[in-house]
């Protein structure tokens, strides 16, 4: 019931198919899991590549500088599909942004940016496969780190986040992520629906608060992850994962055993800005992967892809599986802010 319109420059119909599709997609799923959408059209606008934006959602109609949207080249199937990913987090933000209006205080970005970055995130990765993630996570954790080496302010925790789109964009999404793997896909939009339905459609006089947020995460776990979420949210906690070292075996049945040495820490940063290492005790995912994560998109690629309990700085993990990995991974789709992602895979097997 939803009328889409493309409006653009006569001789640049080159990403037409792809951005119709992407914007059923993102409407689908963001009507079926946040709610009604609040027109019967949807619009997107080309506009001149000297604006000085990539993209804008405004009621209804989505702006986009020619060079971002009908002028990428998406020939090569390989690539990561930028169109798709620039017209779902567009139109996600029909509804964060625009349904669900945050508080003008610290911390509305996690509502704006924040949840628009999630949602592209989960439809990219219906679309694309975990392979979408492992691109999308890279991103959001580079920009992360790169915003925080040179910010001449010292870092707010999540909640409090006053502008900085380091945080917004990449922190914000990496939390999204950690979420979504703690709680579940469906449990954590039922949290993003709630919060919705109670603001629906308010001006940012009323609008919702990252207090609320979190009050509601903790009415969905249990007591015992509360400080997780605290951690995440009101601390400014980063990691250093990495596998140390890996052995397999054939069985007799058939089967593979497969031994990981996991290094993990975890730092606090100080009001100073020094780094403090602080005990880490969280659900962390393991994965083992017939290929490299960056090209998973079946799920028969995926061996092997659980959270284990990450409580000592070195643990030593045995996984008995049917099919011998080629490569191992701790947190292979960056659900944590660590600075080196090359160590938290290795390749097994030549």
């Amino acid at each position: 019931g939803v009328s889409l319109e493309q409006y653009y420059h006569v001789g640049q119909e080159y990403n037409l198919k792809d951005i119709a599709e992407s914007t059923k997609e993102a409407l689908k799923y963001c009507i079926e899991n946040f709610g009604d959408y609040a027109f019967d059209y949807l619009r997107i606008a080309e506009v001149p590549g000297h604006w000085p934006f990539g993209g804008f959602a405004h009621p209804g109609v989505i702006s986009m500088v020619e060079d971002r949207l009908y002028l990428v080249d998406t020939r090569d199937d390989e690539d990561f599909n930028l169109v798709a990913k620039r017209v779902v987090h567009e139109v996600s933000h029909q509804w964060w942004g625009h349904t669900l209006i945050p508080k003008m205080v610290e911390g509305g970005s996690i509502f704006v940016e924040g949840f628009a970055k999630y949602t592209e995130a989960v439809i990219l990765e219906n679309m694309y496969g975990k392979s979408a993630i492992w691109q999308l996570s890279q991103n959001a954790n580079s920009r992360y780190f790169r915003g925080r080496a040179y910010a001449s302010t010292p870092e707010p925790p999540l909640y409090i986040v006053d502008g900085q789109s380091y945080i917004s964009y990449g922190k914000n999404y990496t939390i999204m992520l950690a979420l979504r793997d703690l709680l579940g896909e469906e449990k954590l939009n039922s949290v993003l629906r709630s919060i919705t339905d109670r603001h629906r459609n308010e001006d940012d006089e009323f609008g919702a608060n990252t207090l609320e947020f979190i009050e509601d995460l903790y009415n969905v776990t249990p007591p015992e992850q509360h400080v997780l979420i605290d951690d995440w949210f009101k601390r400014v906690i980063t990691y250093d994962l990495s596998v140390e070292n890996t052995e397999y075996k054939q069985l007799d049945n058939g089967q593979y055993e497969i031994n990981l040495t996991l290094l993990s820490k975890r730092f606090e940063t100080q009001d100073d800005g020094s780094s403090k290492e602080i005990q880490i005790n969280e659900p962390i995912a393991i994965g083992l992967f017939s290929k490299h994560p960056s090209y998973v998109n079946k799920k028969k690629d995926i061996i092997y892809l659980e959270a284990h309990q990450i409580n000592n700085e070195q643990m030593e993990i045995k996984l008995i599986v049917d099919e011998l990995p080629e490569y191992v991974a701790i947190d292979p789709y960056g659900t944590r802010c660590d600075e080196d992602f090359v160590d938290n895979l290795v390749r097994l097997k030549d």
